[in-house]
């Protein structure tokens, strides 16, 4: 059976596992995703069977009736910041103006629009898809900011966007991107090697020097962000418990913690226990 992965960028797990050959074996299609609504479409739709994305999706989804559980982790934390146009110097200039998201009610949008009330900010969120047509959002002129992570935030730096804030000064327990699969492949042999996989990737990116690591990011299109996106690598595809407390935490500040739903629960560590 084909894994089909959708992910907004190649996480740094997989980039190591293809590097090492270490996927040769294992029937892999990985897909560049527009934003969390299209991977939501593909889950339900069953077009692909697992999602590299920020793990606070899972609340919208399941309330969208996707049938989906965590698996992993695929970096410590997702090395984000709010950038800008020109001659914006601070948050509060952001007042009144238009945010670029991907979705305004879940995912990482709810780490930017917790940062911006904390300044007492206003903003009208715009939703625009991944961090690539965030980006492009804000070189074009379309919104006033958005918030941008590796490889894209090297990007914005380059034609001159000024970051604003970044989320580790802020929340440094913020969680990266997790990995999720529809529930009905929990206990196949599939996702078990494809777990192993990955748990050899990040297990020999631990004897793999920074400059050997950096390099690898930058030939896999990292380029400037390299040294950022590796140093956020997960040392353990382990779910952080602290991180899903603060992403609940999160919701709960701006209101919009759906009842019933715990990311504890939709958390299953079993599938990557035995990936061996």
């Amino acid at each position: 059976m084909t894994l089909r992965q959708s992910q907004f960028v190649p996480p740094l797990p997989l980039i190591v596992a293809q590097e090492l050959g270490l996927l040769d074996d294992i029937d892999l299609e990985t897909r560049r995703t527009t934003g969390s609504a299209e991977q939501l479409a593909g889950l339900l739709a069953r077009d692909i069977d697992l999602a590299v994305t920020a793990i606070d999706n899972l609340f919208a989804w399941t309330l969208a009736g996707a049938e989906l559980r965590l698996v992993a982790q695929t970096e410590v934390t997702t090395p984000l910041g709010i950038y800008a146009r020109r001659a914006t110097d601070r948050l509060t200039d952001l007042e009144g103006t238009r945010f670029a998201v991907d979705a305004a009610t879940n995912g990482f949008s709810l780490v930017a629009r917790y940062l911006l009330e904390q300044q007492g900010v206003t903003v009208e969120y715009l939703e625009v898809g991944g961090v690539k047509e965030r980006l492009d959002s804000l070189l074009a002129g379309d919104v006033a900011a958005t918030l941008l992570g590796p490889p894209f935030d090297a990007a914005a730096q380059d034609a001159g966007a000024p970051l604003l804030a970044t989320v580790a000064e802020v929340l440094p327990a913020f969680p990266g991107q997790g990995l999720v699969v529809r529930s009905e492949l929990i206990g196949s042999h599939e996702l078990a090697g494809y777990l192993s996989a990955l748990r050899l990737a990040v297990d020999a990116a631990e004897g793999t020097t920074d400059v050997q690591g950096e390099g690898l990011l930058e030939r896999a299109g990292f380029g400037a962000a390299a040294a950022a996106a590796w140093a956020s690598r997960p040392r353990t595809l382990e779910v952080d418990p602290d991180g899903l407390a603060l992403l609940a935490e999160i919701r709960s500040e701006l209101g919009l913690m759906p009842p019933g739903i715990r990311l504890e629960d939709l958390h299953d560590p079993a599938p990557l226990r035995l990936a061996v």
